[in-house]
């Protein structure tokens, strides 16, 4: 998935050549002339990683990092300044301040491109630790309904399709009560790991819980959702065998869909709904 650098720089002519070189290395580009206007951005923006000059007018580099620290969302976020200021002070500065790196100018674009990604990839393996189940490698529900809502903002602000499909284990019950707790648990890890394998790799999908999936499908309007969901059913063949008795013991699925975009429906409120229709009866 392309990520999506936000350069943050008063210099047009700066900030022009930043975001070529960034697009030459295969990345989306955001442009702001200062803090005040980039954290307009981030308010309606997902970003993969900052790149802020520290010399800017209204808001500079460092109360611009303390404003974007101060967001929950962007608290692992990465962070890189960018800056003329070779200081040997300055660079201890940002720093300290728990910056992801610092680069003076001027850079090669060779240098630029091995550092951000560097950042990205060390962003991302906190993301992985702090957002994703380490033993499902699903989305935590928590991450999920963040992401719900900031990709709802940015696909209606983009007039871009956004779809919600949930998927049910439906004799989760009888798994539970038929066999044990752990063999139904055992069940939702098979399927969690099954449908992971048929998303593309920026779909979300988390466990929520009992034997429900949440999957989040940007890009992807109500009719390809539901033929993704169709397909998903008609091909499953997950089952697991019953060490008791050695028989295999089927896992059935069952699924809806919601467009979220277009819409105006809170988009959490559609979520638990969907929760509470597979609500478990016990």
């Amino acid at each position: 998935m392309m990520k999506t650098i936000l350069v943050v720089e008063d210099s047009g002519s700066s900030r022009d050549l930043t975001a070529h070189f960034l697009q030459q290395g295969g990345f989306r580009v955001l442009e702001a002339e200062d803090g005040e206007q980039a954290l307009g951005i981030l308010a309606k923006r997902s970003v993969g990683l900052i790149l802020a000059d520290i010399m800017m007018p209204n808001m500079d580099g460092w109360a611009f990092y303390n404003e974007v620290r101060k967001q929950k969302q962007y608290n692992l976020t990465p962070f890189v300044f960018l800056s003329s200021l070779d200081n040997l002070d300055d660079q201890i500065k940002g720093l300290t301040l728990g910056v992801d790196d610092y680069i003076t100018k001027p850079v090669t674009p060779q240098q630029l491109i091995a550092r951000v990604s560097t950042a990205l990839m060390r962003g991302e393996r906190l993301k992985n630790y702090f957002y994703r189940d380490p033993v499902s490698d699903l989305e935590t529900p928590g991450y999920f309904r963040h992401m719900l809502a900031l990709e709802t903002e940015r696909c209606r602000d983009n007039v871009r399709s956004l779809s919600l499909v949930m998927v049910d284990i439906g004799n989760y019950v009888s798994l539970v009560r038929g066999q044990a707790d752990w063999f139904a648990q055992g069940a939702v890890m098979e399927s969690g790991r099954t449908i992971r394998q048929q998303l593309r790799s920026f779909d979300l999908c988390a466990d929520m819980d009992q034997g429900r999936f949440a999957i989040l499908m940007p890009e992807q309007g109500e009719g390809s959702a539901r033929a993704w969901a169709e397909a998903l059913r008609g091909g499953w063949k997950v089952g697991l065998v019953w060490p008791e008795t050695e028989q295999r013991i089927g896992v059935d699925i069952g699924f809806t869909v919601d467009a979220i975009v277009p819409g105006d429906t809170d988009p959490l409120k559609v979520l638990d709904k969907r929760l509470e229709s597979f609500v478990r009866k016990w």
